[in-house]
């Protein structure tokens, strides 16, 4: 049973974020279509490790999919973070689906954990976005 002083385990603390944005699943199986269409999705919550974002069912990427997401992060006062941390390319984040939640209206939360600058694997990462 959880109590009220149960210490936050989140290194970040989420903030509200009700914006629309789009992404890119990046697909290093395939070379002639690398990244995906643009899918459209709303963002709920932001932080400054990762995004929880609301999409349709039928375009939800898959678990440990790496998307690259187009959003207005500067208009959020947690800006200096994401960009310290997180890995931007071409004035978009990457980032890795680390959680997908269905939602009985045909949508479901995607919850994804920004990579970091300082991970191994964004040497791949940007060799499959070049």
């Amino acid at each position: 049973m959880e109590n009220s002083t149960t210490k936050e385990r989140r290194e970040f603390l989420r903030h509200p974020y009700n914006k629309p944005l789009t992404y890119k699943v990046i697909s290093p199986t395939s070379k002639d279509n690398i990244a995906s269409k643009l899918i459209a999705a709303i963002s709920k919550n932001l932080s400054a490790a990762g995004i929880l974002f609301i999409t349709n069912v039928t375009k939800a990427p898959e678990i440990a999919s790496i998307l690259v997401l187009d959003l207005d992060y500067r208009t959020v006062n947690i800006c200096h973070e994401i960009e310290q941390e997180a890995l931007i390319l071409d004035n978009k984040i990457i980032g890795k689906v680390v959680r997908i939640e269905d939602n009985e209206d045909n949508t479901c939360d995607i919850g994804v954990a920004f990579v970091r600058k300082s991970d191994p694997i964004i040497n791949n990462i940007k060799e499959l976005i070049k």
